[in-house]
């Protein structure tokens, strides 16, 4: 973890923060309804879904950050914000990720 580039260090701490409470919140409420005999017809469409949505949406972050740190050794919002500025083109991108193999 200390060789992550700090933008992926954020993200998997982030991801550890939101998505195993989301995941064990979703199993609650799923057990919740079965336990009390709640119709799913009658649950205010599908309401309780937006913890699957959400822990969908940090892994493909986490996901996304992890492949750019392994690619490019550097978070993949500051690799497109460096490509962006100008500062570095993708073949550079590549260079680095290839320099700075360990």
């Amino acid at each position: 973890m200390k060789y992550l580039h700090e933008e992926v260090r954020f993200f998997v701490w982030a991801w550890l923060a939101v998505a195993p409470p989301c995941a064990v919140w979703f199993a609650g409420m799923i057990f919740y309804i079965k336990v009390n005999h709640i119709d799913l017809s009658m649950v205010s469409q599908a309401s309780f879904l937006w913890a699957v949505m959400l822990f969908a949406f940090m892994t493909m972050l986490l996901v996304v950050e992890l492949g750019s740190q392994s690619k490019f050794r550097t978070g993949f919002f500051t690799a497109w914000l460096q490509m962006a500025m100008g500062e570095i083109t993708i073949d550079g991108l590549y260079e680095r990720g290839r320099r700075e193999d360990r």
